[in-house]
């Protein structure tokens, strides 16, 4: 029994992270994968459908009917002689063998949309991974973000808390009017109310995740990455891009799949007016006990073989409606495949110029934040000095945090637009 217990908590140690383990994006993607309930649904449904195309096969092959009626007949006249109504007790043991040979096409277009529907299935489970893989990569570069967010503001308090000294120390010498102990404590309250709103954002992003995971709420964790990880190009240019969608996206796979479904359909409701042959072979075991032992009982077996055609050429209209209802349904799913193409076109396009975007601005929030960086020491050193106003510093302060801020939304830009990307062309 230990032995049981400790094999089942390596098992279970070695599937999943420990609790409060430090999770990599990878490690977030593969328990999502592994884990999250949509995407176990979808594997359920991918199941179904094998089923489905053994169903479908079941319809090729020969089909067994046993039979076993037992009847027994009273008849209070005493002077019947017709010995079918005899009192007696009958027993009949029937069984009785179909072959389809010729089901009017219906069969093969009913194994080909099993088939098809499997392989949409699996397109659909496609989408699904895709899917979480992009909201996991999102949460998890959120949660990143949120974090420095929070950090900055921290660093941003703290300077403003020492610029309120400093101010409180100015207007007490009287070196200062009030009012700059006003200004500095101004933006304290502001930088303090933005420090809650990134952490409540950092809750929410955490919250997230932890869904996407099928995480229990119990469960802590942290992430190992940066907001700075570097990014793998989805593809070299938007024409690319654009050729990797059209083959690889599951959406439109799904929707080619929905068209030939539509036209298999439309074959078996067409076969419905053509003939149906089977051949049929039965045994039957017949015997009848008569109350009346003046009679002879009777006990045969019998054999058949008979070749069987039916067919029903007109049904009221029905089929022929059918049929049309059918085909237009094709030629409406057509319409949303084309449709489909170009807005994956659109968001291809999109996807890729805010990843070139981001890039771009990337080299400008650099520039921007090593500016702001040194602007910032000279004031305060100015300040030290008594060479500048309180004014320069709580300004020189306002635009480093901003230029933090900027650096901070341009990297997460450049992750989040580069899981859209991925998703957009149909995965790394």
């Amino acid at each position: 029994m230990k032995r049981t217990v400790v094999v089942l908590l390596v098992m279970t140690l070695g599937s999943s992270p420990l609790w409060g383990a430090s999770l990599t994006l990878r490690d977030c993607i593969a328990r999502g994968l592994a884990d999250n309930p949509n995407v176990k649904t979808y594997h359920i449904q991918v199941d179904e459908a094998k089923e489905g195309v053994r169903e479908a096969v079941g319809s090729f092959l020969p089909s067994v009917t046993l039979g076993y009626t037992y009847n027994k007949l009273y008849n209070a006249d005493k002077k019947e002689r017709d010995t079918d109504y005899l009192e007696q007790k009958n027993e009949t043991m029937s069984a009785r063998i179909s072959q389809p040979l010729f089901m009017g096409g219906g069969s093969v277009a009913g194994l080909k949309r099993a088939r098809q529907t499997e392989e949409y299935r699996r397109y659909e489970l496609q989408y699904a991974q895709l899917y979480l893989v992009r909201s996991i990569r999102t949460s998890f570069y959120d949660i990143l973000k949120a974090q420095e967010q929070s950090k900055k503001w921290q660093e941003s308090v703290k300077r403003l808390e020492n610029q309120q000294r400093i101010a409180n120390a100015w207007v007490a010498q009287r070196l200062a009017p009030r009012l700059r102990v006003l200004e500095v404590e101004v933006e304290l309250s502001n930088a303090r109310q933005n420090l809650i709103a990134a952490n409540t954002n950092l809750k929410v992003a955490q919250a997230s995740l932890r869904e996407s995971l099928s995480m229990e709420t119990s469960e802590s964790f942290s992430l190992s990455g940066k907001l700075e990880d570097p990014v793998k190009p989805a593809c070299s240019g938007v024409d690319s891009c654009i050729q990797k969608a059209l083959e690889r996206r599951a959406e439109l796979q799904m929707m080619g799949y929905n068209v030939n479904m539509s036209r298999e359909d439309a074959k078996i409701i067409a076969a419905r007016n053509l003939p149906q042959v089977s051949l049929d072979a039965a045994m039957v075991d017949f015997g009848r006990d008569y109350e009346n032992k003046r009679y002879n009982d009777d006990d045969r077996t019998y054999y058949t073989v008979s070749l069987n055609v039916t067919m029903r050429p007109f049904q009221g209209g029905r089929n022929i409606a059918a049929y049309r209802r059918q085909k237009a349904a094709t030629r409406r799913m057509e319409a949303g495949l084309q449709h489909q193409r170009e807005a994956i076109i659109t968001e291809v396009h999109t996807s890729f110029q805010q990843m070139e975007e981001s890039r771009a601005r990337l080299s400008v929030a650099t520039d921007t934040l090593r500016e702001a960086e040194e602007a910032y020491r000279v004031a305060q050193r100015s300040v030290e000095l008594g060479v500048s106003s309180l004014e320069d510093l709580l300004n020189a302060e306002l635009r480093l945090t901003r230029a933090e801020l900027s650096m901070i939304e341009t990297r997460h830009a450049i992750q989040i637009a580069a899981a859209r990307l991925d998703y957009a062309v149909g995965g790394m």
